[in-house]
């Protein structure tokens, strides 16, 4: 029996650099690559425009749709889609308005990619989503959940489809153990300083994400917990004093070999 189809979903804050990353896993291990950000309703879109940031209730409806999308994408007639993507090929194919809409959002690097995925065992797709609250992430991964005063319970069930995160982790605090020359971390955040977040974020010009929500995504940020055992961290400083950044060639090395561990290499 073949295993079942997994999600894989660089999370974090805005600016951190999961889209980058997710595009290197997707191209690295022939899997197809959807930024989440292309599926947020149009009202969360137009918010998010004006500079609000989005609720629990906002975002759940996107929550789902990332989870479904997948599914569409990781079905045996969403793998035969992605294997025959021009439209004279996938005639035959007859996709349903729901797996049309999910094939328009995959990246175009990755577009060509089904027929390295039909060769798979384990079918895939990796997605760039915040991912910000354990409910988020227990929500993305199929479980019941509640957020406020909703208790949601999505359609795709986590036998179905089973979610994996990888976690860009910034090691903000080193300090030296008493009478030793060993450097110690004992503080971790997934985003890094806020500065070099801002950084990047003015490098996207256009973009509907506006920098001053940045601040509310930090807030809302809850740091996985070592029972979340679908998340792996990649730690995403280095040196002394953490200021130096680790080269995005090996932050995708690193992220490449946690999908791998999931999913498999990718088939020659």
């Amino acid at each position: 029996m073949a295993p079942a189809p997994a999600l894989i979903i660089c999370m974090g804050t805005s600016g951190c650099g999961k889209s980058s990353i997710g595009l290197a896993v997707a191209q690295a291990l022939g899997l197809p690559f959807v930024d989440g950000d292309d599926l947020h309703p149009a009202s969360n879109v137009v918010k998010m425009s004006q500079g609000h940031p989005l609720t629990d209730e906002d975002r759940i409806p996107w929550l789902l749709r990332i989870r479904v999308t997948a599914s569409h994408l990781t079905s045996k007639q969403g793998v035969q889609a992605l294997a025959h993507p021009g439209p004279a090929e996938a005639d035959h194919i007859n996709p349903s308005d729901e797996l049309t809409s999910a094939l328009s959002h995959v990246h175009p690097q990755t577009i060509h990619l089904g027929d390295e995925m039909i060769k798979r065992e384990r079918k895939a797709v990796v997605v760039g989503c915040s991912a910000l609250k354990r409910g988020y992430r227990e929500l993305l991964s199929g479980s019941k959940v509640r957020l406020g005063e909703n208790t949601i319970e999505p359609e795709i069930e986590s036998d179905k489809l089973e979610t994996y995160f990888i976690y860009r982790e910034w090691l903000t605090t080193v300090c030296k153990l008493p009478n030793s020359d060993t450097l110690t971390m004992d503080q971790r955040s997934v985003h890094g300083t806020r500065p070099l977040l801002l950084h990047r974020m003015s490098s996207r010009p256009g973009h509907f994400f506006k920098a001053p929500m940045l601040d509310s995504q930090l807030a809302t940020l809850e740091i996985p917990t070592e029972d979340e055992t679908n998340v792996k961290r990649i730690n995403l400083g280095q040196g002394p004093e953490q200021a130096e950044e680790v080269g995005m060639e090996g932050i995708s090395r690193a992220a490449i070999e946690v999908a791998t561990e999931w999913v498999g290499p990718k088939v020659q």
